[in-house]
């Protein structure tokens, strides 16, 4: 678990420094290293005052580029400005309006089955990270 942490750490911290895309744009990463993930997923994470937070995300094919769009939770609908393969695991960077601004999100998605994944929301640069699973709709 600690090493799938670092690994996508990593993975962001790469984002970060080559710089975001535009927002609704593809990423560079190729749609058919992420043909498993394609689909949309519903993704319950434990809240990090107690209780679930619920969100919906879209990994779409666009001109044989990933996209991405997470819905759900607070800040709004974002659109995944980077996503990147690290290992097995997808990971989706993102920025989310928070009380205290614009927060940098990563979250990591690794399948557990066909139509299951288990999902790790890293929050504010690494400052926190919250975990749960998913289900493929």
């Amino acid at each position: 678990m600690v090493k799938r942490r670092l690994g996508a750490a990593a993975v962001f911290g790469m984002m970060l420094l080559a710089g975001p895309t535009s927002a609704g744009q593809t990423s560079e990463l190729a749609a058919s290293e992420a043909t498993e993930f394609i689909g949309t997923w519903i993704v319950t994470l434990d809240g990090p005052r107690g209780g679930n937070v619920s969100q919906t995300v879209t990994v779409r094919d666009e001109g044989g580029m990933v996209a991405a769009r997470i819905e759900g939770g607070r800040g709004g609908p974002s659109d995944v400005t980077e996503v990147a393969r690290s290992g097995d695991d997808l990971v989706l960077a993102f920025e989310r309006e928070s009380r205290r601004g614009r927060m940098e999100i990563a979250m990591t998605l690794t399948l557990t089955g066909d139509d299951t994944v288990d999902a790790s929301m890293s929050l504010g640069g690494g400052q926190f990270t919250i975990e749960g699973a998913g289900e493929r709709q």
